[in-house]
């Protein structure tokens, strides 16, 4: 009986707020899009696989650069050129600034804490100001000697052990993040933080698209106790909490405990403690140490290692490209020494490579979900406050209007006739989101990734490999649809280039330092 009556309470509420929904949507016009059924809405429109290629197809079904569905009484819009995410999200910031609420993600398990998915406020204000300080343009050099010795141990393993690439690039991707942020040094087998950090974050990954989760559509169901049929919810929250609270603070918390102890270690958690005297020094500022300092390993390592993995993807399917690189880095480098960031002004063809990779794939092909603050009319269209708002980085950066021939992998695209930069030829920036909500690590991003790419393709060539028939394993080329969107896995053949590439690989770099 009780199951009974719960089931009719909640159909009761759906169609109550049907009706609601209803009586508001009369008269206003909404931007085009697929047909809503009553009540669900396009609850079953909702594309499982590649989601940003269906809008990108909506886009041109309905003829609008603009797309509206909606999910029970969730109201969604996709953009799917860089005009109108320019119009709204970047001169209209203020009403687009916004962070969708998601039960799952800020109540149950703790995802609160993350500087990209908080609400626009005070609150993300600090948090941004602290972050924002340690990741300007002027300081990102301070980081570079932690980036190539990451680099270095990198193209070591890729050497000892080639065949494991997804592993190395993830360790080297998270080591450096977990040194440059609380100054641990990883371990390359079975790193605690490392682990922890993963499980964390491919929580975040299955809760983030847009109608994973009944409650974030019908909050009142988070009230159902966990053994409720249906509440399956509730049982992952309960295991997925703990996992994301430790990420958080154990890291902090260990360095905060050598702080104390008198043995600070160089890192960025060590500078934001230094810049408050112990009497001025109380729970809110921690709050935003631990918070800022775990956002920025969660929004580095799994953007990091989906880029990384592309690019080993295409120079798979895109010898060419490969060998047109190493050809240029061969010119400057006279192979007697690997690539720093110094040398990327000399190095326009490695640079469009680098480029061309974020475009051709992105790691977060949908972006981080924005939301209306306020209600909003645009070209006549109807956008009403509390409206999910997706920014399709992979429709603008697969539009045939910015780029010819946006489906093919080419370098040569971002260069001139001369060879150089050109720069009427737009720089792929979207990856990193829009407006007031574009991450503040890019600049750290951006020079990591070149850098990690150069020494790569300096040092190694990629491959395809061959089976024990001697037959080419080609791979898939197909993607995970998810927030993040790396390769489907796919074996790779890495070896040194030439004979000194193995000296090389294994000279020593400078420890990064607190100076």
């Amino acid at each position: 009986m009780a199951l009974s009556s719960s089931a009719y309470a909640l159909w009761a509420l759906l169609l109550g707020g049907a009706v609601v929904l209803f009586a508001r949507q009369k008269g206003r016009k909404y931007p085009p899009g697929p047909k809503p059924l009553p009540i669900v809405g396009n609850l079953f429109d909702q594309p499982k696989l590649e989601p940003w290629k269906v809008y990108q197809e909506w886009s041109r079904q309905y003829d609008s650069d603009i797309i509206y569905f909606r999910l029970l009484s969730t109201h969604v819009i996709v953009l799917n050129s860089i005009q109108v995410a320019k119009d709204l999200l970047e001169k209209r910031a203020l009403v687009y600034s916004g962070r969708p609420f998601s039960v799952m993600i800020h109540e149950l398990t703790g995802w609160d804490r993350n500087l990209a998915l908080m609400d626009y406020g005070d609150e993300w204000r600090s948090h941004r100001r602290m972050f924002h300080q340690q990741f300007t343009p002027k300081v990102i050099p301070e980081y570079h000697p932690a980036s190539q010795r990451g680099i270095s141990r990198f193209l070591n393993l890729l050497h000892e052990s080639p065949d494991n690439f997804p592993r190395h690039i993830r360790f080297m991707t998270g080591a450096m993040i977990l040194r440059l942020m609380y100054g641990v040094e990883a371990q390359p087998s079975d790193d605690r933080n490392i682990a922890l950090s993963e499980k964390a974050v491919d929580v975040l990954s299955d809760m983030a698209n847009a109608g994973a989760y009944l409650v974030d559509m019908v909050p009142i169901l988070k009230y159902l106790p966990a053994w409720f049929p249906g509440a399956v919810f509730k049982r992952q929250a309960s295991e997925w909490k703990p996992i994301v609270d430790e990420m958080f603070f154990r890291p902090f918390r260990e360095l905060k405990a050598a702080v104390d102890n008198g043995h600070p270690r160089p890192c960025i958690a060590s500078k934001m403690l230094a810049r408050f005297p112990q009497d001025a020094y109380n729970e809110d500022i921690e709050t935003v140490i631990i918070n800022t300092t775990g956002s920025a390993y969660a929004a580095a390592v799994d953007t990091t290692v989906t880029t990384l993995n592309v690019f080993f993807l295409l120079m798979l399917q895109y010898p060419e490209a490969q060998r047109q690189a190493q050809k240029e880095l061969d010119t400057l480098l006279s192979q007697g020494r690997l690539p720093t960031v110094n040398d990327r002004a000399s190095l326009p063809y490695t640079t469009a490579l680098v480029r061309e990779v974020f475009r051709w794939h992105p790691a977060l092909p949908l972006g981080v979900m924005h939301k209306t603050t306020a209600d909003d009319v645009y070209e006549g269209m109807y956008i009403p406050a509390d409206t999910l708002v997706i920014a399709n980085s992979w429709a603008i950066l697969h539009d045939e209007r910015r780029y010819h021939n946006p489906f093919v992998f080419d370098p040569a695209r971002y260069l001139t006739t001369s060879g150089n930069l050109n720069p009427d030829v737009p720089d792929p920036i979207e990856i990193f989101g829009f407006g007031r909500r574009i991450c503040p690590g890019r600049y750290f991003a951006l020079d990591t990734i070149w850098l990690a790419i150069a020494n790569v393709l300096a040092a190694f060539t990629i491959e395809k490999p061959l089976d024990e028939a001697g037959n080419v394993i080609e791979p898939s080329g197909e993607f995970v649809s998810s927030l993040f969107s790396p390769p489907k896995p796919f074996k790779a053949s890495i070896k040194p280039r030439f004979s000194e590439a193995v000296d090389l690989i294994r000279s020593p770099v400078s420890e990064f330092t607190d100076d």
